[in-house]
């Protein structure tokens, strides 16, 4: 297993059955894609743990770098990935931090994703659409959660839209910006315009993207 101690997380006496409940309904999120949540509590101290099935594989990014995946493969990859998430999805439950560090990639490329739905537990009182408290990863969080509006399943596709390009362009970034400053990538996302990942990856890809491949991401990354 994998024991994750989550730091700064201290939970009120008043909270911790909140806690307990949200935690028990993850641990019966089943999933052959979902890194299984076994387990959790609290120390003597107060201080949060989480038991996590442990996977033994590279985060989706270089999965995809060392094995130099074709667009074929990464689609693969997708479709788990997908059923993952609407299966979450179904049960009402939001990631709100995909990103390709929560996606891995074992040798016989089984994808495992990670910490689905942790932000709620770790918040149990707050109401399920809420963004206050919730951290996010600027890169890949959708308008509505760097806006500090409700979120909904559509945050999460917004950012499956921004891992596929992600994905398919090797590396690629849907917004130009010209620095990594925080403010700067977030303004990005609030106004520019994405470019058809065809445009961005590298000449050899560019072919294949055009289409149908182009539109889904362009589709999933609409701006409502």
């Amino acid at each position: 297993v994998a024991i994750k101690l989550i730091s700064g997380a201290v939970l009120a006496d008043s909270a911790l059955d909140s806690f307990r409940r949200e935690r028990q309904i993850l641990a019966q999120l089943e999933h052959p894609n979902i890194a299984r949540l076994l387990d959790g509590g609290s120390t003597d101290d107060g201080l949060l743990y989480l038991i996590m099935e442990y996977v033994d594989g590279q985060p989706l990014d270089q999965y995809i770098e060392t094995h130099n995946a074709s667009a074929e493969d990464i689609l693969k990859l997708f479709l788990k990935i997908s059923s993952a998430v609407s299966f979450a999805h179904r049960s009402l439950i939001v990631h709100r931090d995909l990103k390709p560090s929560d996606i891995l990639v074992t040798v016989v490329q089984e994808v495992k994703l990670l910490d689905f739905g942790i932000a709620k537990v770790l918040n149990p009182d707050r109401d399920d659409t809420a963004t206050v408290a919730v951290r996010l990863t600027p890169q890949f969080a959708s308008p509505e959660q760097i806006r500090g509006e409700p979120i909904s399943t559509a945050s999460d596709v917004y950012s499956m839209g921004v891992l596929l390009f992600h994905s398919l362009t090797r590396g690629g970034r849907p917004y130009r910006v010209t620095s990594q400053a925080v403010p700067d990538i977030l303004q990005a996302v609030l106004e520019s315009e994405v470019p058809r990942p065809s445009t961005v990856a590298p000449t050899a890809l560019q072919k294949r993207l055009r289409g149908d491949l182009d539109n889904i991401t362009l589709k999933a990354m609409a701006k409502g």
